[in-house]
């Protein structure tokens, strides 16, 4: 009856406009103290941007220690929280989705990642972790700007397995690495990525070297705009350049192919620098994965494709996804990362095939944590650790530090995730960002 009370009390207080920390004292006693410089507010987000609702914001119900300075308070939507343990809790320096955990306990509301993978709680914090191949998805994005000839060096160097990367085939004739926004059937689009119109299709190689420039307060770029502005590292590359670098460190590269026409060329670069074992190809258009198939259909001794190929797939899961992706003479299975459950991953084994899960970008996984799944924090080691359980092969992440600490493999000192922290939480809670329309964010 005293959580009701509060429940009502709080929603009242929202109903009635009010979007400051709620004044009212909880009648719960033993509520956590929480204190930091910031003054939260209420903040509604993603798909509830715009609408007072009690869907789109968090009630607290508790002390709250605060002093002079405003901040927004963003990250936990669409939950009643409350919690009955005493402890000390800070706002600024945690990820919100991680202090939801830790602070509140999984309520009726909330979406469990474990039960959408068929994992069960007990086993995940020690199954399958050492078979676990860390491909860092566009690089090290929370470490350095996505798709960079420099991200990809910072995962050679902190011992990433493989890279992730997008390529384009430009108009002339050049193919490059970049990402863009768009779904995967128009990508590349650059309104968000570069503060202007039009596709990264309408520019040669030399034009988008030269005159896009990055939007430093894009939040997809987990980086933080230290990274990008003033940087002579952040240009969209050629993949010529990106995999010359990769010859010199070994390191393995997933080329997706984002752009019409790209698999005959990219697969004709790759063999012309003597790396056809060194990367592998994928594409949501399975086309594209087949004509790669169509062009090298060599075997190994083994019996296995030469040349790898893997079939993506995002949300709604077809039933024949593994004949789908036979038919397309795939090598690997890439599933989005809350789509991989324990019986696709072995069906996907049992086939003959490996697999991947592939992690969204971070306003994405953001969006996840904070609307989606309340037991884990936003690519946290609970987050990881329930994937690696279903028993996946390859994670295609985007703080690929944290999955190498969890996994027990040596990250260079200075390396860490100390990088991210700086550059995608202090600086992000301190500098207006600009999130574009996430829905046309992939991959």
């Amino acid at each position: 009856m005293m959580v009701e009370t509060a429940v009502i009390a709080t929603f009242t207080s929202l109903i009635a406009g009010v979007f400051a920390v709620p004044t009212f004292v909880s009648p719960r006693q033993n509520m956590p103290k929480v204190t930091s410089s910031f003054v939260p507010r209420m903040v509604p987000r993603g798909p509830f941007s715009g609408k007072t609702s009690s869907s789109s914001i968090v009630p607290f119900m508790s002390n709250v220690h605060t002093g002079p300075t405003n901040a927004t308070f963003e990250g936990i939507d669409n939950a009643v929280l409350f919690a009955d343990n005493s402890q000390t809790i800070d706002l600024v320096n945690n990820d919100p989705a991680i202090l939801l955990k830790k602070i509140f306990p999984v309520t009726n509301c909330a979406k469990s990642l474990s039960t959408a993978l068929n994992i069960d709680t007990e086993i995940k914090s020690s199954h399958g972790l050492q078979h676990v191949q860390v491909v860092g998805h566009r690089g090290s994005p929370y470490q350095e700007l996505e798709n960079t000839r420099r991200g990809f060096q910072v995962c050679s160097k902190v011992g990433c397995d493989a890279v992730e990367l997008d390529v384009f085939l430009l108009k002339c004739g050049t193919l490059v690495v970049f990402h863009g926004g768009g779904d995967d059937s128009s990508p590349g689009w650059l309104d968000d990525y570069c503060n202007v119109e039009g596709s990264i299709l309408d520019y040669t190689a030399e034009e988008a070297r030269s005159k896009l420039v990055f939007n430093p307060y894009f939040a997809e770029f987990g980086c933080g705009p230290g990274k990008i502005q003033n940087n002579a590292d952040a240009y969209i590359p050629l993949l010529e350049e990106v995999l010359l670098d990769a010859k010199m460190t070994g390191i393995t590269v997933k080329i997706e192919l984002k752009g019409a026409g790209t698999a005959q060329p990219v697969v004709e670069l790759v063999d012309k620098l003597g790396m056809a074992d060194q990367c592998h190809y994928s594409s949501f258009n399975h086309e594209q994965i087949a004509t790669v198939r169509q062009m090298r259909p060599e075997l190994k001794a083994d019996g296995t494709y030469r040349y790898k190929t893997g079939a993506l797939f995002a949300d709604n899961i077809p039933d024949d996804f593994i004949d789908i992706a036979q038919k397309a003479g795939a090598s690997e299975v890439h599933l989005k990362y809350d789509t991989c459950t324990k019986e696709r991953i072995k069906g996907i084994h049992e086939a003959g095939m490996d697999s991947m899960a592939w992690f969204r970008g971070p306003i994405g996984m953001k969006e996840d944590v904070s609307a989606k799944y309340f037991d884990v924090g936003n690519e946290d080691e609970d987050m990881y650790r329930v994937v690696t359980a279903t028993g996946v092969k390859s994670m295609c992440v985007n703080r690929p530090d944290v999955l190498l600490e969890m996994l027990g493999r040596t990250v260079p000192a200075g390396e860490t995730s100390t990088i991210y922290e700086i550059g995608g939480t202090q600086i992000m809670d301190e500098i207006p960002i600009v999130i574009g329309s996430t829905d046309r964010l992939g991959s």
